[in-house]
């Protein structure tokens, strides 16, 4: 017995040995990992599988799909390709199995979906011009698509618009982003119905056609500028606006500080096209065509110690044309200012009508005009002021010191997109017949300046037989301009001014004070439905009482301009789903539901009284260093009546400024200084 039992136990041990022994000495189990590049493919499409063998030095794996091929197909390299419709279920497992080891296997998955693809002949696109762009759904029979410009379905105004057919239109100019910068592409985007979360995207290129030279004769509207107008490391450019003749010679009109260099030019100069920082090598004429001659221009400087008439009338300047070789168009055509398009949608090039549009005639936030610059191209948009007393900043020369230029009765157009530095000189015409209205030659951030064109006109006289004064070259009469598919005005979003507007909780509770104790004298008109607090739009650090009228309904009493010291607004609309007296809450949303703001309609007889109202107290405004210009408007409170507009400087603190003055409504707007120079999306170098 214990000679058997000792048998075992040495067998045992003996068997244990060989197993240890066993373990030590052999390979370790063989396994597989397998990955792919992307979770989900569309159909058709291809995807890489990858897989790793562990605990083996052959790495060679066998590929399978499956299901077999109704589920795609899979090379001896890992190349999954879907197959060309979505299969039953959608997910297809991918399978590796190792050579070393045939008996273990990975695997992944890979989920198929429809898939899209977007299409155009022509990524690159100037104003207005159409480029159609296809889509097709693969894996569905659904190949309605949706699209969309920069997220925005159907796009809009400032990144382009596209139908429903895929035809994508330019916008009409270059809009600028919160840094001011040129937006100078968008991105088209087509989205399957059959699965919303199915998308392809193509970006297009937007351009301006005016900064590139051109060849002779040429048009207007484009980039040039003083030969001399150049130090040694910096050029400067500008706009050669329009053609004008006089006593039977022709003249490029632009701007002093475009052709004579603010001052500094001499009669004769080289005026070229493109200008220096156009050119092939910028700053640098080689290449570039003398296209006129510096023949006349209004001084800008006036004398030190001067005590009358010691405000230039105007930025501008006459050259000569080259005739020979004929060196412009002359017939006057200004890019994109035609009445027409042509097939790609692209605005024709014309001239602008002879016939000159009064500055009294001009409605503001009312006319809607447009110009064509070397910078921005074809923009539109409506004057903002007229009777502008302003300062405008120039330098002597490139990177000289500064010095500020005062001028009246001057023009301004609403918004920051409307020009940039390069458009100096531009002729801003109006959009209903191409009528001259201004020459183009400051700007801020928000505004463009310009000077009446009768007023330019008017100083640049043949001084050896004063009768005879220029006149533009062109039709008398012109149709629209095509190109401006709306007013062009920046939209003018009330809500948003109102939320944007730094209104303190105490000039609330003061407009609340107002309203609830002249509610019921404000209801006392049929017209009135209801009364609250919002904030006003003419001074938007200023609560308003806000009164909203039944629109076309005639009011039986005049709208007072303020209560109480609190100004008024009123808000036009066919109905309210609550008359009475509103709280703020009703009030914004009753707002935001209303109707766009109709266009102002001040009578001829407000806007002359507004006039000799900022004439009695433009001066004493033009003194406080803050205030940077006062004309003529309409009020955005109550655009039936006309108002004094002053312009303060951003950041720069002020005296307070009336609600109105002598009757007339005072609105107040924020900007930053004008400039000849450097201002909107630009560089220094430009005009």
């Amino acid at each position: 017995m214990y000679r058997r039992a000792l048998f075992l136990i040495v067998i045992a041990a003996l068997l244990l040995e060989i197993t240890s022994c066993g373990s030590s000495a052999g390979a370790p189990p063989i396994s597989v990992t397998v990955s792919s590049s992307a979770t989900t493919i569309p159909v058709g499409g291809e995807v890489f599988f990858s897989a790793t063998v562990v605990n083996s030095s052959n790495q060679a794996v066998t590929w399978a799909v499956a299901g077999g091929a109704s589920n795609g197909s899979i090379s001896a390299n890992g190349e999954y390709t879907a197959p060309a419709s979505v299969p039953t279920p959608p997910t297809v497992t991918v399978t590796a199995t190792p050579q070393a080891n045939t008996s273990v296997s990975g695997q992944a998955s890979v989920t198929v979906t429809i898939g899209i693809t977007i299409s155009t002949p022509d990524p690159t696109v100037l104003p207005l011009q159409t480029s159609p762009f296809t889509a097709t759904v693969l894996g569905s029979t659904n190949q309605t698509v949706t699209w969309e410009v920069n997220s925005i379905p159907g796009g809009n105004a400032s990144v382009g618009t596209i139908s429903a057919g895929g035809v994508y239109q330019a916008p009409e100019s270059l809009a600028v982003d919160s840094s001011g910068d040129a937006i100078t592409s968008a991105v088209v985007t087509a989205v399957a119905q059959a699965n919303t979360a199915i998308t392809a995207s193509e970006a297009v290129t937007l351009l301006t056609d005016n900064q590139q030279a051109q060849n002779l004769p040429i048009e207007l509207g484009t980039s040039g500028g003083n030969t001399n107008d150049r130090t040694a490391t910096e050029c400067a450019s500008g706009t050669l606006g329009s053609l004008v003749v006089r006593a039977g010679t022709q003249y490029i009109l632009s701007n002093n500080h475009v052709l004579a260099d603010e001052d500094a030019g001499s009669i004769g100069d080289a005026i070229i096209q493109p200008g220096l920082i156009d050119t092939a090598t910028p700053c640098s004429s080689t290449g570039a065509n003398t296209v006129a001659n510096l023949s006349q221009f209004i001084e800008l400087e006036q004398p030190v110690g001067c005590t009358s008439n010691c405000m230039p009338p105007a930025d501008a300047a006459i050259a000569q044309v080259v005739t020979s070789p004929a060196s412009v168009d002359s017939t006057g055509a200004i890019i994109q200012l035609g009445d027409t398009t042509n097939a790609s949608g692209v605005p024709t090039d014309e001239p602008p009508a002879s016939t000159v549009l009064p500055a009294s005639s001009l409605i503001p936030d009312s006319t809607a005009v447009a110009k064509s610059g070397r910078s921005t191209g074809l923009t539109c948009s409506t004057v903002e002021a007229t009777d502008f007393d302003v300062s405008v900043q120039y330098t002597h020369g490139l990177g000289g010191a500064s010095f500020t230029a005062l001028y009246d009765n001057q023009i301004a157009v609403n918004g920051g997109s409307f020009s940039a530095a390069g458009d100096s000189g531009s002729l801003i015409v109006s959009q209903a017949g191409a009528q001259p209205v201004a020459l183009l030659y400051a700007g801020s951030s928000d505004e463009t300046v310009g000077a009446p064109v009768a007023t330019v006109l008017a100083n640049l006289g043949d001084t050896s037989n004063p009768q005879n004064f220029p006149t533009f070259v062109g039709p008398a009469t012109r149709n629209a301009v095509a190109g401006c598919t709306s007013s062009g005005a920046e939209a003018f979003d009330a809500t948003a001014q109102t939320s944007a507007a730094q209104v303190s909780a105490a000039e609330l509770a003061q407009a609340e004070a107002a309203k609830n104790q002249n509610a019921p004298q404000l209801m006392s008109d049929p017209a009135v439905l209801a009364v609250g607090v919002a904030g006003s739009l003419d001074r938007t650090d200023r609560a308003a009482v806000v009164l909203f009228v039944r629109k076309g309904e005639p009011l039986a009493h005049t709208i007072p301009q303020n209560v109480a010291g609190v100004p008024t607004r009123v808000v036009a609309v066919t109905s309210l789903p609550q008359t009475g007296v509103l709280d703020q809450q009703s009030t914004a949303a009753f707002i935001k539901s209303a109707s766009a703001p109709a266009l102002a309609n001040p009578t001829s007889q407000q806007l002359a009284a507004a006039r000799a109202v900022k004439e009695k107290y433009s001066p004493s405004l033009m003194k406080q260093p803050a205030i940077l210009g006062v004309g003529v408007t309409s009020s955005l409170d109550n655009p039936s009546e006309a108002a004094i507009i002053v312009f303060v400087q951003t950041g720069k603190p002020y005296n307070p400024i009336p609600l109105e003055l002598d009757g007339i409504r005072v609105r107040v707007k924020s900007t930053d200084q004008f400039r000849a120079y450097s201002w909107g999306p630009s560089t220094p170098r430009q005009r």
